[in-house]
């Protein structure tokens, strides 16, 4: 038998090692740019309605949000950015219903409380240009206080996950209502939307928040269990 070396062996061997932490790096990085890149498209779609067609969404979207709004609660909603759906008739709605009302408030750590607001509440804007009631955050409650919140959203899939502007505030503040084995828990997760910001799949991370329920002008999307 003959000791030469075996070519194939030595060409195998050759090869170069390959780096599965670079492999894992761009895989993720891939997966950001598509989902900055999506980001960026829904924002679009959402920027080209007009002022009529905002009104007049928000209003008929505000009519379903009461219906899903339990009288004498905890309610967070929002104060709207550029064209997201208007909630301030929902929210005074609520408050006659003898319930209180909040909005977020991002501090320093970007952990997010919630503010109560009212008619006569003074606001100012954050570091991100968002409006916000000039309260001390010690006056502020954590999110598990609230029985519902009414969220804001970039764009959205049938499968009730949400895509925000990026920042993550939403998904920190509400990490403990990741609804383990389809429980829904308090707080109830109201997504707020038009039918436009809808897409195939928001291609969510492992730490996004499902919500439970997603409120357009024509329908009202509640989430599935997983095994359905």
């Amino acid at each position: 038998m003959s000791d030469a070396p075996n070519p194939a062996l030595q060409s195998a061997n050759s090869q170069p090692s390959v780096d599965v932490d670079t492999v894992v790096d761009t895989v993720v990085e891939t997966g950001q740019d598509m989902r900055n890149e999506l980001r960026k498209k829904l924002s679009s779609t959402r920027r080209q309605l007009s002022d009529v067609q905002v009104l007049e969404y928000s209003s008929v979207i505000c009519h379903k949000l009461l219906s899903l709004i339990k009288p004498s609660t905890n309610i967070g909603g929002y104060l709207a950015v550029g064209n997201e759906v208007r909630i301030d008739p929902a929210l005074d709605t609520a408050r006659q219903r003898l319930c209180k009302t909040y909005v977020p408030i991002i501090q320093s750590d970007h952990q997010m409380v919630f503010a109560q607001i009212d008619d006569d509440m003074t606001l100012i804007k954050n570091k991100f240009g968002i409006l916000e009631p000039d309260l001390a955050i010690s006056t502020c409650i954590l999110s598990g206080s609230l029985d519902a919140v009414l969220v804001p959203l970039v764009g959205f899939d049938e499968q009730c996950q949400r895509m925000g502007m990026g920042g993550g505030f939403y998904d920190r503040a509400f990490a403990e209502n990741k609804h383990l084995q389809d429980e829904v828990t308090k707080p109830l997760l109201i997504g707020v939307a038009y039918d436009i910001q809808q897409t195939a799949s928001v291609l969510p991370d492992w730490w996004d928040v499902p919500l439970d329920v997603i409120v357009t002008e024509t329908r009202i999307l509640r989430r599935r269990p997983s095994s359905q």
